[in-house]
């Protein structure tokens, strides 16, 4: 007989447990709960975070965590992974030569033909018929 491991959390060994060993959920363990204690705490810690639980349908959005909504950028952007180079103005054409050369630094084939060649150093060969004939 061969057990079935499961992992549950973020990780390390004592979040691996058999699974034959663990409870079944039932529809009950997945209702939340209703808080019922004088305080209760939101957020993930601080005296901040606490708040006398007086009303229970505030104490229950309280529970409810929604997700921050990221808002447009305004001003100076900041772009790639450092540098005073990164940062552009959104509104200016800083903001489209940077996105363009982001574009270009993700692909690896040069699709326009104008990708920059490095300087071409010059093999024996060549360096042996520019000191016979005299070039430099």
């Amino acid at each position: 007989m061969s057990s079935r491991l499961q992992s549950s959390g973020r990780g390390g060994a004592g979040n691996i447990v058999d699974s034959s060993q663990q409870q079944k959920l039932t529809a009950q363990a997945l209702e939340t709960p209703t808080l019922k204690t004088a305080v209760v705490t939101t957020g993930r810690g601080g005296t901040g975070n606490m708040a006398k639980n007086t009303d229970p349908v505030e104490t229950r959005l309280r529970q409810d965590v929604e997700p921050v909504i990221r808002r447009q950028s305004h001003g100076a952007q900041h772009v790639g992974r450092g540098g005073n180079g990164n940062v552009f103005n959104a509104n200016s054409e800083d903001a489209a030569a940077a996105n363009k050369e982001q574009d270009k630094a993700s692909s690896a084939i040069d699709d326009d033909g104008t990708a920059v060649q490095p300087p071409r150093s010059p093999g024996w060969a060549e360096k042996g018929r520019n000191l016979i004939f005299g070039k430099k």
